[in-house]
């Protein structure tokens, strides 16, 4: 921007033309300063606990997606799988409270505190920040099982304790511990089987080598839709949408029976209030768009509703309970 000597008022004074000069410099060094586009904030890195795939590694992208945009960075996700999440876990406990190196974790956050006698964390090392999906688990058999309805497998392991066995995703997993959860308030003994993976339980499930599978909903969805599988229940405390036709835990006497799988952001301790509140609004904002909303019911779940208190409050609850399962079942990491 030029400033031309006539724009300037006409000097009476010495003084009068020395304040008329500054007063312009002062103008024209506002509005260079209003010119300059705004600073990015630099390079958020989304380290996720698993490999590329799956669900939290799914959330971390599609969050990561439209979170950037909103804080003026550029999300990249980093996969960092290890030690049941532990790994990735631990580098984020590590990394500086700037606001740079953020967690995408499940579960895992609080289990792995009660399964490991080494994690390399503390819960408080991480901040939680938003509750990014959650969804159920979902008990089922084979299209061929006897088992009907899920009353009829709890009466024949309650006559059979410690006779009929589980496949799980693994030990330690969402839906181990919703198995284990779901079996222990219902008073009856069954055996784990752990596999790699939800894939692996329903496979060996349909080909008969276990008669009952707790799966992700999002894995077993498709094979229940084909008639492959019967769904006995869902861990959640209402009937899940999408999957209306099955019924809760909770009908079979179990009032308020509710264990879900769950996958949140989190940040290193120290990071600022105001930064965690700016990444919690700018989470809640992405997550009101529809086609975040559609792609995460894709993978089973629905979008979290839990901002950074609300969800702090969830995660320090969750690993309390997490704590009494491991305590009553004995579970061990593999």
């Amino acid at each position: 921007m030029l400033v031309k000597i006539t724009d300037l008022p006409l000097c009476r004074s010495y003084w009068s033309c020395v304040a008329s000069v500054r007063a312009a410099l002062i103008a024209l060094t506002v509005l260079t300063v209003l010119a300059v586009p705004a600073q990015a904030a630099g390079t958020i890195r989304f380290y996720a606990i698993v490999a590329a795939g799956g669900s939290v590694d799914a959330m971390a992208r599609i969050v990561g997606e439209k979170f950037g945009p909103l804080v003026d960075a550029t999300v990249v996700v980093e996969n960092k799988p290890g030690g049941g999440g532990n790994l990735a876990t631990q580098t984020v406990a590590r990394a500086a409270p700037d606001g740079l190196s953020l967690l995408v974790s499940g579960n895992n956050h609080t289990s792995n505190l009660s399964l490991y006698k080494e994690t390399g964390y503390q819960l408080e090392d991480l901040i939680p920040v938003a509750e990014l999906m959650r969804g159920p688990a979902v008990i089922v058999v084979a299209a061929q099982s006897p088992y009907q309805s899920f009353d009829q497998l709890l009466a024949d392991a309650k006559k059979r304790p410690k006779e009929i066995s589980f496949g799980t995703a693994g030990i330690g997993t969402a839906s181990h511990f919703a198995a284990e959860y779901t079996f222990f308030t219902a008073q009856v003994k069954m055996i784990s089987v752990p596999y790699r993976g939800s894939g692996p339980s329903l496979t060996d499930l349909l080909g008969g080598q276990i008669p009952v599978a707790v799966s992700s909903l999002v894995a077993a969805m498709p094979l229940i839709k084909a008639g492959k599988l019967r769904a006995l229940a869902v861990t959640s405390l209402k009937r899940w949408p999408g999957a209306e036709g099955i019924p809760t835990v909770a009908e079979f006497g179990m009032p308020g029976f509710e264990q879900l799988s769950w996958i949140g952001l989190f940040a290193p301790k120290g990071t600022p209030a105001a930064t965690i509140e700016r990444y919690s609004q700018a989470v809640k904002k992405v997550l009101t768009d529809p086609d975040v909303q559609r792609r995460v019911a894709g993978l089973g779940g629905i979008v979290g509703e839990l901002g950074a208190t609300e969800f702090k409050k969830f995660v320090d609850e969750d690993y309390v309970t997490v704590q009494q399962i491991v305590k009553s079942v004995g579970m061990k990491p593999d």
